[in-house]
């Protein structure tokens, strides 16, 4: 009977260990009926940016033992578009346990962007690198607002292609307007 008891055991913490998904696609893919498309990953921060269907998503995950865990618990998701020029999405968030981010993207198949640059009203400029159009980048130092209010700090958004011509610029007036 111990010897029964003590391979029960043994399975169940290994099947615990075993949870997961050898990659980051397919953790978050288990979240979905429809296919998703990872964009963008911030290893540090343990966030990921994918595309399910035209809704961009910006989601936590974790890591362990070499497994990815997703759920669509800390998810924020929306779809974009523009009357005139790419479309240009800009987003700031709040993560518990993770922090404040921006992230956002310039949804075009004729351009490679580059990098972003985020343009306050105070001067400041955040530059970010950008990973299949798209970027996420933690909220400066200087900005000691909470993520609802970033778009009051915000002057405007530019993505740049490689050799530094301007692909589209995003208003933050506009988007206070709205």
């Amino acid at each position: 009977m111990r010897l029964i008891l003590l391979f029960v055991t043994i399975l169940v913490i290994l099947s615990g260990c075993n949870t997961g998904y050898p990659s980051l696609e397919e953790a978050v893919q288990s979240q979905w009926k429809t296919p998703i498309k990872v964009s963008n990953q911030d290893e540090e921060n343990q966030l990921v940016y994918y595309l399910d269907q035209t809704q961009h998503i910006l989601g936590v995950y974790e890591f362990e033992n070499g497994k990815y865990k997703y759920n669509n618990e800390q998810s924020v998701g929306m779809t974009f578009s523009t009357e005139a020029g790419l479309p240009f999405l800009v987003s700031a968030n709040y993560f518990d346990g993770k922090g404040n981010f921006i992230h956002g993207a310039i949804t075009t198949d004729e351009h490679e962007i580059e990098k972003f640059e985020i343009h306050y009203k105070n001067g400041e400029i955040q530059e970010s690198s950008a990973k299949n159009n798209t970027f996420i980048t933690e909220f400066p130092p200087f900005l000691t607002i909470d993520a609802e209010m970033f778009f009051s700090e915000i002057e405007n958004a530019v993505g740049y292609d490689q050799n530094g011509e301007i692909i589209e610029k995003w208003n933050g007036n506009a988007e206070l307007n709205n």
